[in-house]
């Protein structure tokens, strides 16, 4: 009996040997359960996070126009800049269309005292009457969109309001100016503005020196039409410089200014679009749109709104800053000859990585 006892013991000891000297199955496997808990711990958080996520849909948003949001310009990137924000953050975003001069304090006034978190003034006509009625109304934030001169010397003119941004992009103009040197056949370019407001007359200030970049042979002309909505009044404009050769068009007059892109495709000359895509208007003419990126810009300036970092006075987006875009070619690229589509988009690609700085 004490044999079996002690043979008992020896098989137990045996055994409990080979437990502790066989674990390299369990030590390859180990790691799998550590591994999934791991997985765990670091979705835990990031549930955590999607759970105190801000809640944006109380904010409210609205973008004041002047036009209509069918122009395909001016109008249409303030409506698509706040219908990406309210997709995109759950929030209130409306606009209110075709805004006089005359009755803009009321609609200021109107959301100002309904508390609306952030007031788009789309237009530096309506700056007297945003830079009355803003102070009234701290909890709310106002941007007026702008337009700043390149030389800077519209600053000194901006009213230092805690609540009011002064938004825009600037060096547009060099940009245009830029690409008519290098698509002129004829050394002949007229840029035309709809009437002489902030937004479009930093765009004129930079026409000349972009042409110069380019082509400093070229003539660079221009001139306002009066209106910023009469197409027919903006197409007489157009034909009469396209009559004089000038074979390069472009303009800046919200609605207006798709009757140049008109008298241009008529014409049989080049047109540049300006702040929307504007190929579809005149496929024969616009070879690329300069655009100012209000969606970006709208976007950014409401994240820093909710972020905490509001800031007021000049919010300029230069063109190394996303504030301006060039359009797809539409084609344009195998139409025109090599040398003027390479030399556009080196001057273009230099531009934008603020390579002529101290040139214009």
């Amino acid at each position: 009996m004490k044999k079996v006892l002690a043979w008992l013991l020896v098989l137990l000891m045996a055994l409990s040997t080979m437990g502790c000297s066989a674990p390299a199955p369990a030590a390859t496997e180990a790691p799998a359960e550590p591994a999934a808990e791991a997985q765990t711990a670091t979705e835990a958080p990031a549930e955590a996070a999607a759970t105190e996520a801000p809640d944006y849909s109380k904010l409210r948003i609205v973008a004041l126009l002047p036009g209509t949001i069918t122009d395909n310009g001016w109008n249409y990137i303030c409506y698509d800049a706040i219908k990406q924000i309210g997709e995109k953050y759950g929030c209130t975003a409306e606009y209110i269309e075709n805004i006089a001069v005359s009755d803009m304090g009321e609609y200021l006034n109107m959301y100002g005292e309904d508390g609306y978190d952030m007031v788009i003034v789309h237009g530096a006509q309506f700056e007297s009457a945003v830079t009355e009625i803003a102070p009234n109304y701290p909890n709310t934030k106002f941007c007026l969109s702008y337009g700043f001169k390149i030389d800077g010397s519209t600053d000194a003119n901006l009213k230092d309001i805690s609540n009011l941004a002064y938004v825009g992009p600037v060096g547009m103009g060099v940009a245009i100016g830029g690409i008519m040197g290098i698509l002129t056949e004829t050394d002949k370019v007229v840029f035309l503005g709809g009437i002489e407001t902030p937004a479009i007359a930093d765009i004129v200030s930079g026409i000349a020196a972009g042409v110069a970049l380019t082509n400093p042979e070229a003539t660079a002309t221009t001139s306002y039409i009066g209106t910023l909505t009469d197409q027919d009044m903006a197409r007489e404009a157009a034909n009469a410089f396209i009559a004089q050769g000038y074979d390069v068009v472009c303009a800046s007059a919200n609605s207006a200014q798709l009757g140049c892109l008109w008298a241009a495709e008529d014409a049989g000359v080049y047109a540049l679009g300006f702040n929307s895509d504007q190929y579809e208007i005149a496929p024969n003419a616009v070879v690329l749109s300069v655009m100012r990126n209000f969606s970006y810009i709208y976007m950014n300036v409401f994240e820093q709104l909710v972020a905490g970092n509001w800031k007021s006075g000049k919010v300029a987006y230069d063109l190394d800053q996303q504030g301006t875009l060039v359009s797809d070619w539409h084609g344009w690229d195998q139409k025109l000859p090599a040398e003027k589509v390479t030399a556009i988009n080196e001057f273009i690609t230099k531009l934008f990585a603020g390579g002529y700085k101290g040139q214009y």
